[in-house]
């Protein structure tokens, strides 16, 4: 560890963490924070890191006209999972060292997955909204336990999922590009998985292969009364296509933590009853936080990537 690099923090959430913020500065003595809490994107990225030797980065994007300004930056640390902000190529290119930490914020994440999957089932958001309105609606759900459940990625997240799911007895579908092995879990492709599912989880990494991947063919061969959840990337999901698909199916419904444009305030999905939205806080527990903070200042040292 040299004490004297220059640590930038260009996450919002760990800048505002007291305990983070004593620690890393406990090991370096100089270290930028982005305590306005601003979004920082291109020039503004730019000239927050214009000094830095290190950075630990969010979800901020550094692509090749961010990193082409960024001569003195040695190591690239993530605060989270996903690298898809992150031009891993240009990292090589320009041998910038990178540092990541896969599933340390997964019980966050499949915590809030559970949450929203219930939810789907019993839609208690809307009861609340109805009381309000002095109506007892007493609207009928449906059981989680027996229900089919496809999970799409199956890494750390989708694996605490499954475990999760196992008091309920639900039978579990998933796709991975990676053989699953595990017991009563069957591998299935996405199609056959939005053929046969109650309720999909989506958990994949946003690659351009990808991108829209879950569109108006995957929809027509669901279920009309399909229970989707998304707490891993926006842009897997056409949200167009969705819409379309939750307005003509009222049964149907989904629950998102991730958009494609964040924040989503203008989002047409935000107009229908049988959607609800979560502001992109999988991983913000308590926990989760102090967990990604600590994965991401040790990976300022220990990166070999």
């Amino acid at each position: 560890m040299n004490r004297k690099d220059v640590v930038a923090v260009t996450s919002r959430s760990f800048s505002k963490n007291k305990i983070l913020i004593n620690e890393l500065k406990s090991r370096y003595e100089k270290v930028i924070l982005n305590s306005d809490g601003k979004t920082l994107v291109g020039e503004s990225l730019i000239n927050f890191l214009e000094d830095a030797d290190k950075v630990i980065v969010g979800l901020e994007k550094f692509d090749k006209k961010v990193l082409d300004y960024l001569p003195n930056l040695k190591v690239i640390t993530k605060y989270g999972v996903g690298l898809n902000n992150i031009d891993l190529v240009e990292l090589k290119k320009k041998n910038i060292r990178l540092s990541f930490r896969p599933g340390v914020n997964k019980t966050s994440v499949a915590e809030l997955t559970m949450l929203l999957i219930l939810m789907s089932l019993r839609k208690v958001h809307t009861s609340m909204v109805n009381i309000k309105d002095r109506i007892w609606s007493q609207e009928k759900g449906q059981e989680l336990t027996n229900k089919t459940i496809g999970i799409l990625g199956f890494g750390n997240i989708g694996n605490l999922l499954a475990d999760f799911l196992k008091p309920y007895g639900c039978r579990i579908i998933a796709f991975d590009i990676k053989k699953i092995e595990r017991e009563l879990v069957k591998q299935c492709s996405i199609e056959e998985i939005f053929l046969d599912a109650d309720i999909i989880s989506i958990h994949l990494p946003l690659t351009d292969s990808l991108k829209g991947l879950i569109d108006e063919k995957l929809f027509k061969i669901s279920k009309k009364d399909l229970k989707l959840i998304n707490t891993s990337r926006g842009g897997l999901v056409n949200e167009e296509h969705l819409y379309n698909f939750l307005l003509d199916n009222q049964k149907a419904f989904a629950a998102f933590d991730v958009f494609e444009v964040e924040p989503a305030f203008d989002s047409p999905l935000l107009t229908l009853k049988n959607f609800f939205a979560t502001s992109h806080l999988g991983s913000m527990t308590k926990e989760g936080v102090i967990a990604m903070g600590l994965a991401a200042i040790e990976g300022l040292d220990e990166n070999s990537k």
